[in-house]
């Protein structure tokens, strides 16, 4: 439910953008990936630097959560395969 809804969102939103409607669902697979990517960059100051403070690793540590679950959301379709 939460993936369709999300789905739904940035489907929207890439529309709006101009996207065509045949475009859409590799667009927004796109997106995903894109977000799994960035995520791995708020990891990364955690690794370099040892002094950052709290509040900043805090949310970097919410927004690499954010960003990871919204890329997997997007990323990956839900395939049943039968045996």
């Amino acid at each position: 439910m939460i993936k369709k809804r999300f789905e739904a969102m940035v489907s929207r939103a890439v529309l709006r953008h101009g996207v065509p409607e045949s475009e859409v669902t590799p667009c927004v697979r796109k997106i995903g990936r894109g977000l799994l990517l960035t995520s791995i960059m708020l990891i990364v100051p955690l690794v370099m630097f040892d002094n950052v403070p709290l509040a900043v690793k805090i949310g970097l540590q919410i927004g690499y959560a954010l960003l990871m679950c919204g890329g997997l959301l997007l990323a990956f379709d839900e395939e049943k395969k039968g045996r």
